[in-house]
């Protein structure tokens, strides 16, 4: 019932498949469905890209947290939302059926990403291929909620104003695919949202309304004609600059800016961090702060970052508490402003 609020088919993938696969089995179906289309598909490892007609990129991973493929699918009454008991895994198995869509009609290059939920690995396999689109921007569908797009490091207020110019609202984000794709191929970026909600969770649902609103929202921006839109991060590009006549290096600059260190808590090798159903490992190098927040210490800028959606726990289950009495004050630097830190040396 729930596929009748669907406008649109599929050449050789069912809808529900689509949800069901397990990575490897949803990669070697979406080159199928790719050829289908009169693409020329790469399948390597890590990832699937597919070179298009229109200047754009389109970009979705094919993993999801959930270790248990989807058996049973459910939907609502009025065939508006679909879940699993097994976690529907929309995160971002409804990005991948949105690109395929709008493909059908308006032929952009494609990239599908394997191990996003991970570090984003298939991204950084990518970044290290010999693969350069000449493309005038990105859009991943790969964001919560039904109107949100992320822009993440990129600051380019033009492409900002044209994304959002369709409907679209500016919202912040800690990574994606686009973070490690976009300052590759220096282009502007933006992660829309594919109608998943409680995503890492067990009782994951996605708005089919939402996907399909968005698909045509999408189409609509990918086939109207545009410059090239230059990936600009959110700080100068110059590595050194003069402040009051003292120089000063793009390290010296940010921290200065940054807000007073927070206090966190470093979790023993004996915790348990977990994204949804998948365990990333011990907690040696992790942090929490009053909420529970996870936090990874990056020793080469002294700092930590959050990893969004992670959660520690202990040996029986139970979520590790706060304890302020073993806390430090530790300086806490964006995903992205760390990542573009690094990158710089």
């Amino acid at each position: 019932m729930g596929q009748q609020v669907l406008q649109g088919q599929l050449h050789t993938l069912e809808f529900e498949q689509i949800f069901q696969l397990s990575q490897g089995n949803l990669k070697e179906a979406l080159v199928g469905e790719l050829k289908a289309l009169g693409y020329k598909p790469k399948s390597r490892k890590g990832y699937l890209y597919a070179s298009g007609e229109l200047p754009v990129m389109l970009i979705a991973h094919m993993d999801t947290v959930h270790r248990q493929l989807v058996q049973h699918i459910c939907y609502t009454e009025d065939g508006t939302v679909m879940m699993s008991p097994e976690g529907i895994g929309g995160d971002d198995r409804a990005g991948v059926y949105m690109i395929l869509r709008i493909l059908q009609e308006a032929k952009c290059h494609v990239l599908f990403c394997e191990d996003e939920e991970i570090g984003g690995q298939g991204a950084r396999k990518f970044e290290r291929s010999s693969i350069r689109p000449v493309v005038n921007y990105l859009i991943e569908l790969d964001r919560r909620g039904g109107n949100d797009a992320v822009f993440y490091g990129c600051n380019n207020r033009e492409f900002i104003k044209f994304i959002c110019s369709f409907g679209f609202g500016e919202a912040r984000g800690s990574f994606s695919d686009i973070s490690v794709v976009a300052p590759h191929l220096d282009v502007a970026a933006v992660n829309i949202s594919a109608g998943y909600y409680n995503e890492h969770r067990q009782h994951e649902y996605v708005r089919l309304d939402q996907m399909e609103e968005n698909i045509f929202r999408v189409r609509e921006i990918v086939l109207t004609s545009t410059e090239r839109f230059a990936y600009r991060g959110l700080y100068s590009s110059s590595l050194t600059g003069s402040f009051w006549g003292e120089e000063m290096t793009l390290w010296n600059m940010r921290f200065n800016s940054r807000k007073e260190p927070q206090p966190l808590m470093e979790l023993s090798d004996n915790a348990h961090l977990m994204m949804g159903s998948h365990e990333m490992g011990g907690g040696r190098s992790h942090y929490i702060d009053r909420r529970g927040h996870v936090y990874l210490y990056l020793c080469e800028l002294s700092a930590a970052v959050l990893i969004d959606g992670a959660c520690a726990y202990s040996d029986t289950g139970e979520p590790l508490a706060f304890d302020s009495k073993l806390a430090q004050d530790i300086r806490v630097m964006e995903y992205d402003e760390a990542m573009e830190l690094l990158r710089a040396g």
